[in-house]
C-alpha cells in the first residue's frame, strides 16, 4: 500500500532530480529566483531542496553570486554508469582493435529515448584526430552516427527526433526532410552512414548500426577522420572496418548479425 509519506518522498526525489538535470543542461549558473521560474517551483521548497543537494555534494553555491552549479559528483556518477553499460562493455575491446587497425578516432553511441548519446571514444595518440565528447548528443540529420540510427528506427520515433527546419552546420548539411530521407534510404541499402563534412568542415565520418536481441537498433560504432587523410574513394574501406566492428558488437549483444550486409561487398 502506498502511503502519503511514500508519495511525498517520491515527489521530493523527482523535484531533486529535476533540479540537477536542469542545472546540468544550463550553460550558466542559476539563482533561486531563476530556477523557481524555470522549473515552476515554490521558492521556499526549492531553497530547501538545494540545501539538501549541496549537503549531499550534488550542487554547489558560489558564495558571492549566490548562484548554483552542478558538481563533479554528477560527472563521476555518470562515468561510473557509463562503465557499467552493457553496450559499452560489449564494445570496449572491439573499439580498441578498430582504433589500432584504422589509426583513426573511434566512437560508440547508445540509443536513448531521445536519440543517441556518445558513450565511448578512442583517439589515436600523437596524431591529428577528430574529437567526440562522451555524453554529447549528435545532431541526428548531420552526422553519420545520427543517420545510421535514424535509418533503422520506426517512423514515429524518427518524426519525434527530427523535425523541420533542419539546421545547416555546413554547406553540405541536409536542410530538407526529402534530402535526408533519400540519404537514410541509402543507409538502409548499404548498411552504413556517411558524414562528408556535413557537421564539421574538414571531417569525414562513417558509422554502422548495432542491433540488439530483438533486432532493434541500440547504438552504432563510427570512425572519424580529417578529410586530408581519407579521400571519398577510400571511404568504403573505412566503412567496411566500421561494419565489421558493428557486426561483432551486435554478436556480443546477442543481436542478429544477418541484419548487416556482407563486409566484402562494402569494401569493394
Amino acid at each position: 500500500m502506498t502511503t502519503t509519506d511514500d508519495r511525498g518522498r517520491s515527489g521530493t526525489l523527482k523535484a531533486g532530480l529535476d533540479i540537477i538535470e536542469h542545472l546540468v543542461e544550463r550553460e550558466t549558473p542559476a539563482g533561486v529566483t531563476e530556477l523557481a521560474a524555470e522549473l515552476d517551483m515554490d521558492k521556499g521548497n526549492l531553497h530547501r531542496l538545494l540545501k539538501v543537494l549541496a549537503e549531499r555534494g550534488w550542487v554547489t553555491q558560489n558564495p558571492e553570486s549566490r548562484r548554483y552549479t552542478p558538481t563533479a559528483h554528477v560527472v563521476a556518477l555518470a562515468g561510473s554508469l557509463l562503465r557499467k553499460l552493457d553496450l559499452r562493455n560489449a564494445a570496449e575491446d572491439v573499439c580498441a582493435r578498430l582504433l589500432e587497425s584504422t589509426g583513426e578516432s573511434v566512437h560508440l553511441s547508445q540509443v536513448t529515448s531521445t536519440g543517441p548519446v556518445y558513450v565511448l571514444q578512442r583517439r589515436p595518440p600523437y596524431r591529428v584526430s577528430i574529437a567526440t565528447e562522451v555524453g554529447a548528443r549528435p545532431p541526428m540529420h548531420a552526422t553519420a552516427t545520427g543517420k545510421s540510427i535514424l535509418a533503422f528506427v520506426d517512423p514515429q520515433r524518427r518524426e519525434q527526433w527530427v523535425t523541420d527546419p533542419l539546421e545547416a552546420f555546413t554547406f553540405r548539411t541536409h536542410t530538407t526532410m526529402e534530402a535526408l530521407d533519400r540519404d537514410l534510404e541509402e543507409v538502409r541499402r548499404r548498411g552504413f552512414a556517411v558524414d562528408d563534412e556535413e557537421f564539421n568542415a574538414g571531417a569525414r565520418c562513417v558509422a554502422a548500426p548495432i542491433f540488439g536481441l530483438e533486432g532493434e537498433v541500440i547504438g552504432c560504432v563510427g570512425i572519424s577522420t580529417p578529410v586530408q587523410r581519407i579521400s571519398l574513394s577510400e571511404l568504403p574501406a573505412l566503412a567496411a572496418a566500421a561494419l565489421g566492428a558493428a557486426r561483432e558488437i551486435t554478436y556480443n549483444m546477442g543481436g542478429p548479425v544477418d541484419k548487416h550486409p556482407e563486409i566484402a561487398a562494402v569494401a569493394s
